[in-house]
Order: C-alpha cells, then sequence, then structure tokens
C-alpha cells in the first residue's frame, strides 16, 4: 500500500485561490473597460454633484477601500494556502517514511507447542526471537518473568541444598 506524495495532497488546494484572484483581476479589467466605454466615474461625479445630500462620495471611498481590502485578503489566502499546502506535502513525506519502516506480522504462525520454536517461509524451526527480529526489526532484551525467576530461584536452592 505505498502512496506516493502527491497523492496525500488534495488537488486544488492552491488552484482556489489563484482562481479567486484571476477572477477578480478580471473583473477589474471588466471594469476598466466599461468605465473607460461609459465614463462611468464621470458620471458619478456628475450624479454626486447632483444629489450632494446622499453623500455618495463617501460611498465611493469606502468602495475603494473596500476594493483594497479584498485584494490584500487575497493574497493573504494565497500565502496561507501556499503555507498550508507545504506542511500537508512535508506531513506526507513523514508518513510515507514511516510507511516504509513499518513491517507487520499478519496470518498464522505456526510454533512448536513443546520449544516455542517457530516455523519460517521456507519451513526452517528457529527461535522466535530470530524470527521476529527478521520479519519485524524488532529487537529483544531477555529476562525472567516473576513467576519463572520464582521458580529457578527455587531449583537453585534445590540444586545447593543436595
Amino acid at each position: 500500500m505505498k502512496k506516493n506524495v502527491a497523492s496525500c495532497l488534495p488537488s486544488t488546494t492552491s488552484r482556489k485561490p489563484v482562481n479567486e484572484l484571476i477572477i477578480i483581476a478580471l473583473l477589474a479589467v471588466i471594469v476598466f473597460i466599461c468605465s473607460w466605454q461609459f465614463d462611468i466615474i464621470e458620471q458619478i461625479l456628475d450624479f454626486m454633484e447632483k444629489y450632494e445630500k446622499y453623500e455618495l462620495d463617501e460611498i465611493v471611498s469606502v468602495m475603494i477601500f473596500l476594493a483594497v481590502a479584498l485584494s490584500v485578503f487575497s493574497y493573504r489566502r494565497l500565502k496561507e494556502a501556499k503555507h498550508s499546502q507545504n506542511d500537508l506535502s512535508r506531513q506526507c513525506a513523514e508518513l510515507e517514511k514511516a510507511l516504509l519502516e513499518i513491517k507487520q506480522l499478519k496470518g498464522i504462525l505456526p510454533i512448536c507447542a513443546s520449544c516455542k520454536k517457530v516455523r519460517n517461509d521456507k519451513g526452517y524451526w528457529q527461535q522466535v526471537e530470530v524470527y521476529l527480529q527478521k520479519v519485524t526489526d524488532a529487537e529483544f532484551s531477555h529476562g525472567l518473568c516473576p513467576d519463572c525467576a520464582e521458580h529457578a530461584l527455587s531449583d537453585l536452592e534445590e540444586y545447593r541444598r543436595t
């Protein structure tokens, strides 16, 4: 189940903000052409002089401010999307590396009921520790559980008495 980094990333992570900026730029060009063709600003100025009580000059100022603010926020969103995409690609690479390091045991493992040796894929019997080290990259340290330690000590004491 190996995946590459590109498959971890959403395909539209950075396209959406770029598309929005392109749409905003196209709309700005369309507004420019329309205002050039129909002298919209001059008509607005004439309307504002004629109807001064409506305070349209302040409304135009607010519209210009909102246009600038929209541009700033769109640019900021684009930068955040690129940053998020970089984070996702880094995390995906880390997950891919971890996936390569994982080894799993699956299925039925034949083990001797008496000596606890395990039969490997080639049919040879070997110690459980050796088999698991090869299959899982696990390392073992040996010790005695409390029951076995007690049993070993009682055997040792019995041996010393004789």
